[in-house]
């Protein structure tokens, strides 16, 4: 893999960082291509119990797509691409079974944003700013970041930061829930969602897998699908050895150890 894309595994935790300081981690066709490349790497390694995206320095996150590449390309094909490789692979990330953090460690603009829609969970330095600046481009979202959006903020709020590309810095994006924390001052957010992905890494991991699969599911499908999709996944978990661990040690007045970890001390 070149380093317009860096994927490390640190423990159980993943870390997907762009690395393109240089263009404020603007996603060329390399970038593109090696990103969705490290989603698939990500989706198909059983040792990760959790993935965080960040990118290179404190300036920018993602920038969106790298447009000094693309702004001689008026092609419709050239909009396919971008297109099709960028939404594929997040739409790959929400598919993920593992936690997905976004460690927004500068400004997250355009396509940036649209990344963290695809994430679980959303941790920013406090000097990060955020803009769906899109249509200051004459474009919408082209990676699936209309629906995510509109779906974790409604689509009042949604609207409103669309249409007006308004710029938000982290506070207002945390009291809005585009962001769930921001980093404590004078740490780095990357050191933040290592420590968040730690603390996650040791929670049953079946129990998160099915859970994020019944959140996602809420935006979708009618109540009583729901509600039988629900019945299904508990009904599963119940004899699972993390649920009979949970059990046990609760009433042996200890702390569990799930995963498949040891209980022997």
């Amino acid at each position: 893999m070149s380093d317009e894309i860096i994927l490390t595994v640190e423990g159980s935790t993943a870390v997907l960082r762009v690395n393109r300081p240089g263009a404020r981690n603007a996603l060329n066709w390399t970038a593109q291509e090696q990103f969705a490349g490290a989603v698939e790497e990500v989706a198909g390694d059983g040792r990760v119990r959790a993935l965080i995206i960040t990118g290179t320095g404190d300036k920018a996150f993602v920038s969106g797509g790298d447009i000094k590449e693309l702004h001689n390309h008026p092609e419709p094909a050239v909009a396919a691409r971008l297109n099709r490789v960028m939404r594929d692979a997040l739409t790959q990330l929400g598919t993920l079974t593992i936690p997905v953090l976004a460690a927004v460690n500068g400004d997250a603009f355009g396509g940036g944003c649209e990344i963290l829609t695809a994430c679980d969970l959303r941790l920013a330095a406090g000097h990060a700013r955020f803009s769906f600046a899109q249509v200051r481009n004459g474009l919408t979202t082209g990676w699936g970041g209309t629906g995510r959006l509109a779906r974790l903020l409604g689509q009042s709020r949604a609207l409103e930061l669309l249409l007006t590309s308004r710029l938000l810095d982290a506070r207002e994006a945390y009291r809005i829930g585009l962001i769930h924390r921001i980093a404590p001052e004078g740490e780095e957010a990357l050191a933040a969602a290592l420590a968040w992905a730690e603390e996650l890494s040791r929670l049953p991991q079946a129990a998160l897998a099915a859970t994020k699969t019944l959140v996602m599911a809420a935006g979708e499908r009618p109540l009583t699908e729901l509600n039988q999709l629900e019945t299904d996944l508990f009904i599963g978990l119940w004899p699972h050895p993390d649920h009979l661990e949970a059990m046990r040690a609760f009433v042996e007045k200890r702390p569990p150890r799930f995963n498949g970890e040891s209980t022997t001390d």
